[in-house]
């Protein structure tokens, strides 16, 4: 099929090489326009702009893909199928209609579940225990098309955003190529989605990672994982001698036991320091923080933090 490939960040660099190695034609790469990343004020080109310059494919910027000389664009390109794997913009009817075979999208949640900009990190956050990508016929509605494929992947109780999203995007890579065969061979069966079973993931904001000692240790630990690497989970910590509070993001927690360890000391209180790190109160036991960053600072390990910053028992972290 002669295909136009539609996506930015990382997570959708894997579906642009397995089509690129495959039998299907890639007619052009189109991406968002290079903007800055990180602290530099420098635009740099996204992930799969990077891709496809390596992948000598045609590549095209919009800022705005439904403005109607890019249409155009599309429409000389006369792709069979468009696939667009976290693009980025929402897309008119007069693309969504235009290929043959329609736009095709891989989605990393199991939908109707998590219809959104952040499906790992919700999964995450709300304590899924298993996930997957699926692959739809994408509508004007977002993630509401008829489901083509699904695949389905446990996450691992310590596994954060970041490593949950590389798996994704690899198993989303294979979920491509068998949807598009399905597509081309006329084998394809198209699944409404059931609206019951709809919920959704907005893009995340920063307040989102604020962490509510108050809550019980699973949401903690579930929160720091959904919110790692970005935008983080963070808290303030205070020594209880001094009324000033400095701002740190939790990477890493452990779990500790609470059907052994519930404790009398108010949530947020700093109980213990061990091997494994920080131990901290919650609304039902103890949380360890094992790796962490002072605002402005590096990531470290908690007991790289504790050399360079003295906590004892009952100093707190805040909300």
């Amino acid at each position: 099929m002669n295909v136009v490939f539609m996506g930015t960040p990382e997570f959708a660099v894997p579906s642009l090489c397995s089509l690129a190695t495959s039998t299907h034609k890639i007619a052009a790469v189109v991406t968002q326009p290079d903007r800055p990343r990180g602290r530099s004020k420098i635009p740099r080109p996204s992930p799969v702009k990077e891709r496809a310059q390596a992948l000598g494919l045609k590549i095209l910027q919009p800022v705005n893909v439904n403005d109607e000389p890019v249409v155009k664009q599309l429409q000389y390109l006369s792709p069979d199928c468009i696939v667009v794997v976290a693009f980025g913009q929402f897309l008119s009817n007069a693309i969504l209609h235009l290929p043959r075979y329609r736009c095709l999208n891989i989605h990393a949640s199991l939908l109707p579940k998590f219809r959104g900009a952040a499906p790992i990190n919700w999964a995450i956050m709300q304590g899924e225990i298993v996930t997957g990508v699926t692959a739809v016929v994408m509508t004007a509605r977002m993630d509401a098309g008829d489901i083509i494929a699904q695949k389905t992947t446990p996450i691992s109780p310590d596994e954060n955003a970041g490593e949950l999203e590389k798996r994704l995007s690899e198993m989303g890579a294979e979920e491509l190529i068998d949807a598009l065969h399905l597509v081309e061979t006329e084998k394809a069966t198209y699944t409404k989605q059931d609206e019951n079973g709809v919920t959704f993931a907005p893009k995340l904001k920063k307040e989102n990672g604020l962490i509510l000692w108050s809550q019980e240790t699973q949401k903690i630990h579930n929160l720091v994982r959904g919110m790692t690497p970005s935008p983080g989970a963070y808290t303030y910590f205070i020594k209880n001698d001094s009324p000033e509070k400095k701002r740190v993001i939790i990477l890493k927690t452990q779990i500790h036991d609470t059907r052994k360890t519930k404790t009398a000391f108010n949530p947020g209180i700093v109980a213990d320091i061990a091997t494994c790190g920080i131990h901290v109160a919650t609304m039902d036991g103890f949380i360890c923080i094992t790796q962490l960053q002072p605002e402005g600072k590096r990531p470290m390990d908690a007991q790289e933090y504790l050399r360079g910053h003295k906590i004892t028992g009952g100093d707190m972290f805040v909300s």
